[in-house]
């Protein structure tokens, strides 16, 4: 059995985690983990503790973030001193962040992944794919809409994907859109002279957020120290 701590416990992606994780024979929570003075520390009815952030936290095999990008960065620290593997699935990371992450991964397997949809992993790579196998003069660009309460713009996912495209052509420039309680949609067009392929994922509800957190929590568990993807998970070349 996979013993699982859950950074970011009682937000709307946490709680979400923490159903899955539970859905699945192969782990178990053993705590959850929140801010403190947060009204929810302490013992839950399903019996797993909610643990103020920085306070000694139980035994596990692999730690799950779901918490803020400031926060994580303290919590791949904290990893990198057990050698802790970590799927770190906040967003919003500065380049001083993302540089610290990527050191802290020396010490410890880590799995930095803003975006957790299954679907995503498979519009990643067929927006890979296409910009791959498009000739020369088409053009990209990508649209990312999201709830108003979203306080990273761009997106996680739209830059990961962006950076991604970027390997094999030009970088596709990224709009942004905050609107109403959109969950998230990322479309991306491809512009020619004499026609356009456009490519669409959109999440109905933020479960869609959370479908790939198994899979995600059972690959991390098997690598050896070291920064991995999204692109890892599935494959991606």
């Amino acid at each position: 059995m996979t013993r699982v701590v859950l950074f970011g416990a009682r937000g709307r992606m946490g709680v979400l985690a923490a159903e899955e994780i539970a859905s699945a024979e192969d782990f178990t929570l053993v705590a959850g983990v929140e801010r403190e003075h947060h009204p929810e520390l302490g013992p839950t009815s399903s019996g797993v503790p909610i643990i103020a952030d920085g306070q000694p936290l139980p035994e596990a095999d692999v730690w799950l973030d779901f918490s803020l990008a400031a926060p994580a960065t303290l919590h791949a620290a904290r990893a990198a001193d057990l050698g802790m593997a970590l799927v770190i699935a906040a967003t919003g990371f500065s380049v001083a962040h993302a540089e610290q992450i990527q050191w802290y991964a020396k010490r410890c397997p880590l799995l930095l992944a803003p975006n957790l949809s299954a679907g995503v992993g498979a519009f990643e790579n067929l927006a890979v794919s296409a910009t791959r196998l498009l000739p020369d003069g088409f053009t990209s660009a990508m649209v990312e809409t999201h709830h108003l309460t979203k306080k990273d713009a761009p997106s996680g996912t739209a830059i990961r994907i962006a950076d991604r495209m970027a390997q094999f052509g030009e970088r596709p420039e990224i709009h942004s859109i905050r609107g109403g309680g959109i969950p998230g949609e990322h479309r991306i067009h491809f512009i020619g002279a004499d026609e356009e392929l456009v490519l669409i994922h959109r999440a109905w509800s933020r479960r869609a957020f959370a479908s790939g957190i198994l899979r995600a929590l059972r690959f991390i568990v098997r690598q050896p120290t070291g920064c991995y993807s999204v692109q890892d998970i599935y494959g991606l070349d």
